[in-house]
């Protein structure tokens, strides 16, 4: 049997797949990408299979989600009606229905699913067809220019969908849906007798609920539908469209994990097996916003995750945490439903659907956590989709969601936190802290790099009672200054001091003798100082276990010594130690490289000191306070000596990034103004249907504005560069009393906080 080798095997040629080999790609993947598809056309969209192309509007060009020259030019190559037919996954081997073996580096599972079939008397007829390839569509087109009746069996998304197309291409329609309503994943009778009304008074079908099929008549070819209650309907063509099972017949025997037939995959979409993973349909994730395990099949869905599969085949180790969006066209009428509406227990309507301005908000304990939106704006229905996302709690705002006027932008947002590193400075982080607990300012995200990221560990694990924990771990590594005649001298003195013999809690230099630590010659070292110190003063402060169910979410950004790709640590995705702290602050020289999993890290600084960025990245750009510690000033007067040029040298590196991501923002912004002119050029019914997709909604939509708060460090004209290794007691006290300062006077301005702290207040 013929075998080759593959680094990044995609099994499945769907949207997942292709979505996956162009992110590989994207993210740097130098690799082999090969993608098996069993059909024998390269990927394209299958949602226009129900509507467009069933209708003869589109053609296959219009259809594939990339041109062949695109995987030429990308070097991916794809294996077109080549269908994996076993996986040995201890031997990391896939069998391919053509004869040929594959030894893989990275496995994706992404074939999606297969339609169900009816088992009743005269299934096998012909004329009788379900829908999920284009060669199934092209099939339903031919058969329907010889038809004048058809029924489709199945009330859902895709039975309404081919319903709709059909009844436009001339024929009688039926639909008989086994529920008392058709599409009862909405889970509301208003919504389901609505567009039941749409179907039936503008479209011309016939809707027949609470009724099932029991058997198909004809001789040869179906001629009528037999139902439960006696009745027979005449037609001349059936779809049936009644749910769909996953694609994985292949994978008996293969030892993975399986769910109901769905590939069970963690928050990353990993498989039970190493080096597997699974997107798409055919994925049975756990879903961290709905605490339970989950699948969902819609396209939005394939694109999302095969991205994040991706990504997470190259270690980058990102949960998927998005919140699925349905799309649907039941004629002109598009709308999307967010989320997943099954088991709550409240619901607020909003506008008209009668005006096709409307929203349905789904509440579960005052927490949304689905909406269905018809005719609204991008940006309220990303906003909607934050207050899914982050578990918004709308006790106190609900009723103010009747209101057409009301926006949702004016809802609470997250409260974000971003420490950069700098050393001793550090100190300064801890002042700011407390001012933000005195006005009742708590993080629901904190992002560190360096001191910061240990300032933020310490922060995570004493949700709204850091200051106290913070102040007594600056405390325990303050070094005790000595007397002298000036402040000059003693900084001199303090700053030997520290170079010489380290910080007791903290580090201590490699040149002298340790009692825990076996010695090394100076040849070996590949740091200045050992970091063991700092690694029991963490474990006495933060709980590490518990950081994966704290209400704060803990960012960290590394820098990966091999590869020199900035890195995330996230504690709702990684279990944290406190390895992945000191990761983010081993600044060479001075500190060694810490190893995470296996793999040696330097400190994140040195790539971007102000982690606005690893916020943007998981947990979106949207519906944020954001409050900035800003260590470094951006306006010096030019150094006068080496120390200071190095000084200054570092002060521009870590004060860019914020910069360079404001800057980022404006101009997402700026292509956002360009497209929504364009729409304008647009016949109005195109430019509607357009901005229903829920790939519009996603990138046109702003969400609710983040707001950005700055607490800007000012420093002295006579500070030493010796400031971010300074952790005299002098300097500790005087960097958290500017912090707490500084802070104050700056939310007593600030129009978000609305004055002073409570405590304050006359």
């Amino acid at each position: 049997m013929a075998s080759q080798q593959i680094d990044f095997l995609l099994v499945g040629g769907g949207l997942a797949s292709a979505q996956a080999a162009e992110t590989l790609r994207q993210e740097g993947a130098t690799g082999s990408v090969l993608i098996l598809s069993a059909e024998p056309a390269l990927p394209y969209h299958r949602p226009f299979l129900s509507k467009s192309y069933l209708l003869g509007k589109a053609d296959e060009a219009r259809i594939l989600i990339h041109p062949e020259q695109f995987y030429r030019d990308q070097k991916i190559e794809v294996a077109l009606e080549a269908q994996a037919v076993a996986v040995d996954t201890a031997g990391q081997w896939v069998t391919v229905s053509t004869g040929l073996r594959i030894h893989y580096g990275k496995l994706l599972i992404a074939t999606g699913t297969s339609p169900r079939t009816l088992a009743v008397p005269g299934a096998s007829l012909g004329g009788i067809h379900t829908l999920r390839t284009r060669a199934d569509s092209d099939a339903i087109r031919r058969a329907a220019a010889k038809a004048k009746r058809a029924v489709i069996v199945g009330g859902g998304f895709l039975g309404m969908e081919t319903a709709i197309s059909l009844r436009a291409l001339g024929l009688d329609v039926a639909v008989i849906e086994t529920e008392s309503r058709i599409l009862k994943h909405l889970e509301s009778a208003m919504l389901s007798d609505f567009i039941r009304r749409h179907a039936e008074q503008d479209k011309g079908l016939s809707v027949v609920t609470d009724e099932s099929v029991v058997a198909f008549h004809g001789r040869g070819k179906v001629r009528e539908v037999e139902i439960a209650s006696g009745g027979k309907i005449p037609c001349d063509l059936v779809v049936v469209c009644i749910g769909v099972e996953p694609a994985t017949q292949f994978l008996e025997g293969s030892g993975l994990l399986l769910e109901d037939g769905f590939v069970a995959v963690d928050e990353r979409l990993q498989a039970s097996a190493p080096n597997v993973f699974a997107a798409g349909d055919v994925a049975g994730f756990l879903d961290p916003i709905f605490a339970r395990r989950r699948h969902v099949e819609h396209w939005d869905n394939a694109i999302k995750q095969g991205q994040l599969a991706a990504r997470n085949m190259l270690g980058r180790r990102v949960r998927y945490d998005q919140v699925s969006y349905f799309f649907c066209e039941v004629g002109d009428l598009g709308f999307n439903l967010l989320g997943d509406p099954a088991g709550t227990h409240e619901s607020i309507a909003q506008g008209s659907l009668d005006a096709r301005s409307f929203s349905l908000f789904y509440l579960d304990e005052d927490i949304a956590r689905a909406v269905f939106t018809l005719g609204r704006p991008a940006d309220e229905i990303r906003a909607a989709e934050g207050l899914i996302r982050f578990r918004t709690n709308l006790r106190k705002e609900k009723h103010l969601l009747k209101d057409p006027a009301f926006r949702l932008h004016s809802l609470p947002m997250q409260n974000v936190l971003i420490l950069q590193g700098g050393g001793a400075l550090g100190a300064f982080e801890c002042g700011v802290v407390k001012a933000l607990e005195e006005y009742r300012i708590f993080p629901d995200i904190v992002a560190g790099i360096s001191i910061g990221a240990f300032n933020g560990a310490i922060i995570a694990s004493h949700p709204e009672h850091a200051a106290e924990a913070l102040e007594s771990f600056w405390s325990d590594i303050k070094v005790v200054s000595h007397q002298a005649p000036t402040e000059q001298i003693r900084r001199s003195i303090t700053a030997a001091q520290i170079m010489l013999f380290g910080v007791e809690k903290f580090f201590r230099p490699r040149w002298m003798p340790s009692f825990d630590a076996a010695w090394e010659p100076p040849w070996n070292w590949t740091g200045l100082y050992d970091t063991s110190p700092m690694r029991r003063l963490l474990a006495q402060y933060v709980d590490f276990p518990a950081l994966r169910h704290s209400p704060v979410r803990l960012l960290v950004g590394a820098v990966n010594v091999l590869n020199a790709k900035f890195e995330t640590f996230d504690s709702y995705v990684d279990d944290f130690t406190p390895e992945h702290i000191l990761a983010s602050g081993s600044l060479p020289p001075g500190f060694s490289w810490t190893f995470v999993d296996g793999k040696p890290y330097w400190d994140g600084g040195i790539v971007s000191n102000s982690p606005l960025d690893l916020v943007i990245d998981r947990c979106g750009p949207d519906g944020k306070r954001v409050y900035i510690v800003d260590l470094f000033s951006g306006d010096k007067k030019l150094p006068t000596n080496i120390a200071e040029v190095l000084a200054r040298r570092d002060e521009i590196v870590y004060t860019e990034r914020v910069r360079s991501d404001l800057h980022t923002r404006e101009l997402t912004d700026a292509y956002r103004g360009l497209i929504a002119s364009l729409l304008q050029e647009v016949e109005p019914a195109l430019r509607d249907r357009i901005q229903r997709f829920p790939r519009y909604i996603q990138l046109m939509g702003n969400g609710v504005q983040s707001q950005i708060t700055r607490f800007v460090r000012t420093q002295p004209p006579d500070e030493p560069a010796s400031r971010d290794y300074d952790f005299s007691d002098v300097a500790i006290q005087n960097n958290q009393a500017q912090g707490y300062a500084l802070a104050k006077a700056t939310l007593a301005s600030s129009s978000s906080t609305g004055g002073p702290p409570p405590s304050t207040r006359s």
